[in-house]
């Protein structure tokens, strides 16, 4: 950690979004400072990533990794409305129309 507390940026939370940002300025030479109040890793129910996600991930270099995970792949997402009915899936394909019409269930842990 840097002592002399001279940073270029503070981050304020290191879940995906704030890790990721800060992850990316400090590859480009920012000097940055995360905080977070919580332990990670930690479980946390629902990590369903979006397809722009795909972006993200090869913006940070690990899309490959991703796409030799074993993370559960995705195609499509539908939603429950409050008494519990489902809507029909919607495929990600439908609307792009490249590889990043994909995307993954993780484990935040």
């Amino acid at each position: 950690m840097n002592t002399n507390n001279n940073f270029d940026v503070i981050v304020m939370g290191g879940g995906p979004a704030g890790s990721s940002v800060a992850g990316i300025l400090a590859r480009e030479g920012r000097k940055v400072i995360l905080f977070e109040k919580e332990i990670f890793p930690r479980h946390h129910i629902g990590e369903s990533l979006m397809t722009d996600t795909y972006w993200t991930f090869r913006r940070l270099g690990i899309l490959e990794k991703m796409k030799e995970s074993p993370f559960v792949r995705k195609y499509s997402v539908q939603f429950a409305n409050s008494a519990g009915k489902e809507s029909r899936p919607f495929y990600f394909f439908e609307a792009v129309h490249h590889e990043s019409a994909v995307t993954w269930q993780i484990t935040r842990a």
